[in-house]
């Protein structure tokens, strides 16, 4: 089976501030919440926020770009904030022909200069709130010849991008392509040679580093392995990691998930293995050598074993992972860990402490990572223990080691004058550094997106 498949609102309405003493182990930790965009909120280019589908994507500056579902006159929207004004990047459903007129708008990136990548109908576009410019299009030569038929993107902090897409009316019928803004430049096409042997016969969704290398899974004919993760330049390609080849920590290859680049060029992947420990393991590969971070069967900090590897792949910039696995043979079922294949700190374990509460861990959810190793999770708490019940068992977290977590929020707090009911999971967290940016659902059914920074002083 094929495994592969952040603060500001000066512009806006209400931007409400808060500051939350929270208790944590030892500690008082200090928090401050910035709500950034809410349903009902007047958006900058006219009518309301209605929907936050995600969490914003961040860059260095401090900048955030994010898209809404609006209540007219446009049916949805891509954002920039600079943390005193908001400007709409680009808007679908507009019925003023001049506004670009897109079905629809969504996916934001965000360089390091503040420049905002996003998805329209038609393919993928550039946008500085002065002018939106394509990058490539749907129907736009492939190289090779024949048609563009878009997939997935992934961008890198100088905006330059990689995809994946199927082709039309030439010799190739699906590849993984790069693009600067100017030149689609082909990375590998479908009935090439593979470095394994073979050719490739498909591919998954590709990551680019800022080196501008792109990494990406794909399925082969004819050679010795029916599964790899690869990287090119346009020009060549190297094998990161093939099926059938021997895996760090023992066992074989055989599947493995899309993988994950930081911009170092480090590649994070998850791989199903045969004749291992255990199944699954996570590994690191730096262009050079592969390590094992973490490996089914192998001892987990804090006891027990590591039994399976479920959420998304995080890594940083020091080519350190988070991740939560199952465990088994010890006294939690599940955790959350950080690390490089030398050293494993535990951040949180099912059934211990939760910081700021008097409950315990019963699960995980979202899980961010920032690069100097603060992981930042959503967790549910046991009913029951100590006073938590429906409306205020599930919360954010952020730490990097068990002794210093805090509680960011929590289900019952009250954020802008609302009570909170949830933060949302499923890919709507987001960290860079210290603010930590979520998406919250609130008592009166509304939805917004929340900065959260920890101060310094909290042991943070």
């Amino acid at each position: 089976m094929n495994l592969s498949r952040l603060i500001f609102c000066r512009s806006i309405r209400v931007c409400a501030l808060i500051t939350l003493t929270l208790a944590a182990t030892g500690v008082r930790a200090q928090v401050t919440h910035t709500v950034i965009a809410a349903s009902g909120d007047a958006a900058p280019a006219g009518g309301n926020y209605t929907t936050l589908p995600d969490a914003p994507a961040l860059n260095a500056r401090g900048q955030m770009a994010f898209d809404a579902v609006l209540g007219g006159p446009s049916t949805r929207g891509v954002f920039l904030s600079d943390g005193i004004t908001t400007a709409s990047i680009a808007l679908s459903g507009n019925p003023d022909p001049a506004a670009g007129n897109f079905n629809f708008v969504s996916t934001p990136f965000l360089t390091t200069r503040g420049d905002v990548i996003f998805t329209t109908d038609t393919g993928f576009f550039f946008g500085d709130g002065k002018r939106t410019v394509p990058l490539v299009q749907n129907g736009d030569p492939a190289p090779g010849g024949g048609s563009l038929i878009l997939g997935t993107y992934a961008a890198n902090s100088r905006g330059l991008i990689a995809f994946q897409s199927f082709v039309t009316g030439g010799v190739n019928s699906e590849g993984v392509f790069r693009n600067d803004g100017t030149h689609t430049v082909a990375i590998a096409l479908d009935g090439t040679p593979s470095p394994t042997g073979g050719t490739f016969i498909f591919f998954g969704s590709p990551v680019i580093d800022d080196g501008d290398q792109v990494a990406f899974f794909a399925g082969m004919t004819g050679g010795s392995a029916d599964f790899g993760l690869y990287r090119g330049d346009g020009e060549n390609i190297a094998t990161i990691f093939a099926a059938n080849q021997t895996a760090p920590g023992g066992g074989t290859f055989v599947d493995f998930s899309d993988p994950i680049f930081n911009k170092h060029g480090q590649v994070l992947a998850l791989a199903q293995l045969d004749n291992g420990a255990g199944p699954s393991g996570l590994f690191l590969h730096d262009g050079k050598n592969a390590i094992a971070i973490a490996l089914s069967g192998m001892a987990a900090p804090k006891g027990g074993n590591y039994s399976s590897f479920f959420g998304p792949l995080i890594l940083n910039d020091r080519g350190e992972a988070a991740f939560t696995p199952f465990l088994t043979g010890g006294t939690s079922r599940r955790g959350v860990f950080r690390g490089d294949g030398v050293t494993t700190t535990p951040i949180a374990l099912e059934g211990t402490a939760a910081a700021g509460t008097t409950g315990t861990f019963a699960s995980f959810g979202d899980i961010k990572m920032g690069n100097d190793g603060s992981v930042v999770f959503i967790a549910t708490l046991t009913f029951g223990v100590g006073g938590v019940d429906l409306t205020n068992n599930i919360g954010i977290w952020a730490g990097t080691s068990e002794t210093n977590l805090h509680l960011v929020a929590r289900a019952g707090d009250s954020i802008g004058g609302k009570t909170l009911t949830r933060p949302l999971s499923l890919s709507r967290l987001e960290i860079n550094e210290r603010p930590i940016v979520w998406v919250g659902r609130f008592s009166d059914n509304s939805t917004a997106i929340v900065s959260s920074d920890i101060h310094a002083g909290s042991d943070q």
